[in-house]
């Protein structure tokens, strides 16, 4: 005769009790863990907000307050050289001067206006077709002596700060002048919609870049040629940042003496 089967034993009142109580203490210690975890993260991007405010404040006032010494710099050397044999040593080495201090104010230049860009841009609605033709505009002379011409293609309205908008498209256009071919130099700027943001493109029919440098070019001080071509190496970084601080995206699409086309995105 088969035995029957064993009876589960019941829960006791008591016992479910218990296990209730254990849960909710389980819950609130996850609950107070997690409090104490966002407190520590504001608090820990507070910080961080205030360091990188605080840097921020260090370049501008240091790049402010240099100016003026490196002006007086050049305004002694440039009284020197007058005095001085076209053709003597020392002639050249205040020169050499000069040309120094001229770097050194396009640096603290370019530092100042990488300081100033806001992480929190103020947006408006921005017709992108205006701020090409004032970018344009504003490198006249540059564009003009390198024969270039710029092709527009129907562009856009996108939400952007207007003078960072600027700003980013006159560093892009003088890149293209720079680093221009023995070709006359050809510009397009077009743009297309496409998943709920636009994509703005620059291209241009230069010496090009290499692959393998195609993020370093975005680098701080990051330069991919010597002194013999201008520049301090902050304008592709300071395109970086100002297409972040809107929550768009850069990148460069080149080859060796195929032109490049840097790409940015921007919200509809």
């Amino acid at each position: 005769m088969p035995l029957p089967a064993p009876r589960k034993p019941k829960t006791s009142l008591a016992a479910l009790t218990q296990e209730r109580d254990e849960l909710a203490r389980t819950k609130l210690e996850l609950e107070t863990r997690l409090r104490e975890a966002e407190a520590l993260i504001a608090e820990q991007s507070r910080q961080a907000r205030a360091v990188a405010e605080e840097f921020q404040q260090f370049i501008y006032s240091a790049s402010h307050d240099l100016q003026e010494p490196i002006r007086s710099v050049t305004s002694y050397a440039q009284l020197l050289e007058r005095q001085l044999p076209p053709a003597s040593e020392a002639a050249e080495f205040a020169r050499y001067i000069q040309e120094g201090s001229a770097r050194i104010n396009a640096l603290m230049r370019d530092l100042l206006a990488f300081s100033r860009v806001s992480d929190s841009p103020r947006r408006t609605a921005v017709s992108l077709a205006p701020v090409v033709q004032g970018a344009s505009f504003f490198l006249q002379k540059q564009l003009q002596e390198a024969g270039a011409r710029i092709t527009v293609e129907e562009l856009p309205e996108v939400s952007a700060d207007e003078n960072q908008l600027s700003q980013l498209l006159v560093e892009l256009f003088q890149n293209a002048v720079k680093f221009r071919s023995e070709a006359p130099l050809e510009i397009r700027v077009s743009a297309t919609e496409q998943e709920g943001e636009n994509l703005i493109s620059v291209s241009d029919n230069g010496q090009g870049i290499d692959p393998k440098y195609h993020e370093h070019v975005f680098g701080v001080f990051k330069r991919l040629h010597g002194r013999e071509v201008e520049g301090t190496g902050i304008g592709l970084a300071l395109c970086r940042k100002i297409v972040k601080a809107h929550g768009g995206r850069i990148w460069v699409e080149s080859r060796v003496a195929g032109g490049s086309t840097f790409r940015f995105t921007l919200p509809v």
